[in-house]
């Protein structure tokens, strides 16, 4: 099975919600989204149209969003992440800008994250290590480690050089040794990365990498960072203040369109 595949399938294997039967009464949109999550695909075709794919299982049509999150199923538009029907333009602008993993069944510790904080809210940074603007946020959150656990998690999209550091660092993460694991969390926060092996690591647990590589894609990350708020909220690019954001203030001052504070692939 390729990477897109993959990708396209993943949220339906978040969960082990039983399959929908032909003989199941009407279901609410809640129901049927959470079914969705398990469905058993026959058959997959992809349309002319951007982002849009024909499922085929059993004697029913859906129709999907290529990442999995959207789809058009019994004259209903669903969110399946967040198992919920979509019927006014404000439903759209809220489930844009929100992920609750919770719902998508997804286990941030299964994506290798490096763990700073010991608060009772999870906060999600996907980053790329060598990342300026990462480097902010990690400087930030130093402050609200007693408020919030912050969950790092490490993509590389800064070409070769980021890759071998993600590779190493992560191949540390798993080794599950706590001495090895707090080095690895001291060379992200100060994004200190001499002296780090060049090599493939000869023994590496590279799974959680792997899956943090493809939910990153799954999320269609634009770049780095990548925030999830404990609500639920995303945020792409390092916030002007992480403290005013994670409570959910306005910001005092527009930042102008261009000024997103994120690095982007090359």
């Amino acid at each position: 099975m390729n990477t897109l595949r993959r990708l396209t399938l993943l949220p339906l294997l978040f969960t082990g919600a039983a399959v929908m039967a032909d003989t199941t009464p009407k279901l609410s949109s809640a129901d049927i989204a959470a079914g969705l999550l398990s469905v058993k695909i026959d058959g997959m075709q992809d349309l002319p149209i951007t982002g849009l794919k024909m499922i085929k299982t059993g004697d029913k049509v859906v129709f999907m969003s290529s990442n999995g999150r959207f789809a058009l199923y019994d004259g209903k538009l669903l969110d399946v992440w967040m198992q919920q029907e979509i019927k006014e333009l404000s439903d759209i602008d809220r489930v844009a800008n929100r992920i609750d993993l919770s719902r998508m069944k997804l286990n941030i510790d299964d994506l290798g994250p490096v763990t700073v904080g010991h608060g009772k809210e999870i906060v999600l940074v996907i980053i790329d290590p060598r990342c300026p603007y990462c480097g902010k946020v990690m400087k930030d959150l130093q402050a609200l480690q007693d408020r919030y656990t912050f969950k790092l998690v490490m993509v590389p999209i800064l070409g070769q050089e980021s890759q071998n550091v993600v590779v190493q660092l992560a191949c540390q993460q798993a080794s599950g040794d706590k001495k090895i694991q707090d080095s690895v969390r001291q060379r992200l926060l100060t994004q200190d990365f001499a002296g780090l092996p060049t090599d493939n690591p000869a023994q590496c647990n590279k799974e959680p990498l792997q899956k943090a590589i493809v939910t990153a894609k799954l999320f269609g990350l634009p770049g780095v960072p990548y925030l999830i708020a404990p609500d639920g909220r995303i945020h792409s690019g390092a916030p002007d203040s992480l403290t005013d954001w994670l409570a959910n203030k306005p910001a005092v001052v527009a930042a102008p369109a261009n000024a997103d504070k994120s690095e982007k692939k090359p």
